[in-house]
């Protein structure tokens, strides 16, 4: 058996956690980005951001084997906004008495066209709008082509004109 030494000194960290140490401020500043656009909360929004890299430091190694980590926080943190979002709308329909509505009107026709999206469509959209990802690193977060990508864009903006432009007759 061999001892172990007590108070040896700190221990090194391994590369892969270093280089999630340096790369945390830029993801964070990625996911809070998107996560503040559809909530519109910074504190919800840092939440979600903190959510979406705490998931990318559990699979580190294999984010960063597969590329560039970024699409793939900012895609997690934008599904946590919208699971947030759907949480309040859940908790708005008890509401307690006296409290202020905390999305505005707009935000929340948003939320409900983003809704009617399919998974796919959404996620493309909070990609290239909210992130402001080039089409290529869409392409290549979701595993698709950079066609598809435009095709899965441009079929979600026709449904989000349509959608809002409907909110706003009724």
């Amino acid at each position: 058996m061999t001892e172990i030494e007590v108070g040896a000194g700190p221990v090194e960290p391994t590369a892969a956690a270093r280089d999630f140490d340096e790369a945390f401020p830029a993801l964070f500043r990625a996911g809070y980005r998107v996560a503040y656009r559809l909530l519109g909360d910074r504190e919800d929004a840092a939440d979600a951001a903190q959510e979406a890299c705490a998931r990318a430091c559990a699979r580190w190694r294999r984010l960063v084997r597969d590329g560039d980590p970024a699409p793939w926080v900012v895609r997690v943190a934008g599904n946590i906004a919208i699971d947030t979002w759907r949480r309040r709308r859940t908790a708005a329909t008890h509401p307690i008495p006296g409290a202020a509505p905390t999305t505005t009107p707009d935000r929340v026709d948003l939320h409900r066209a983003l809704d009617k999206l399919s998974r796919r469509q959404r996620d493309v959209i909070v990609l290239r709008y909210f992130a402001d990802l080039p089409e290529a690193a869409i392409a290549e977060t979701l595993g698709c082509s950079v066609g598809a990508v435009k095709t899965h864009a441009s079929r979600a903006m026709a449904a989000l004109r349509a959608e809002l432009a409907t909110a706003e007759d009724v």
